[in-house]
């Protein structure tokens, strides 16, 4: 390799120390506005699962096909659900690994 390949892109240590700490601070905007957002996904799933329960309370009685609706609906809501918090668990993760590989300058 060329010499003018291996030249590093920072010079003095203050820039590097100062463009970590503004990478750093980034990330936290970004896992903060990541909580926002899993917390609003958790709020929603609530709510659309308490009115799901509420409108097959109401209707399983008429309707008695709709408990094999339940068959289906039941495990998808899990599977959200896990999704759900899978995700914000695998985003922090590749965020902390990211923030390691930064703090490793």
């Amino acid at each position: 390799m060329s010499e003018e390949n291996k030249k590093q892109d920072f010079t003095d240590e203050d820039d590097l120390a100062e463009f970590t700490a503004e990478i750093n601070q980034n990330i936290d905007d970004i896992r903060t506005s990541t909580d926002h957002f899993f917390k609003r996904k958790l709020m929603m799933f609530c709510i659309r699962w308490t009115i799901t329960l509420v409108l097959l309370y109401i209707f399983l009685d008429n309707y008695p096909w709709i408990k094999y609706l339940m068959y289906l609906a039941i495990p998808l809501g899990i599977l959200n659900l896990v999704l759900i918090f899978g995700g914000r668990k695998r985003i922090n993760e590749k965020l902390s690994e990211t923030e390691d590989n930064i703090n490793s300058l």
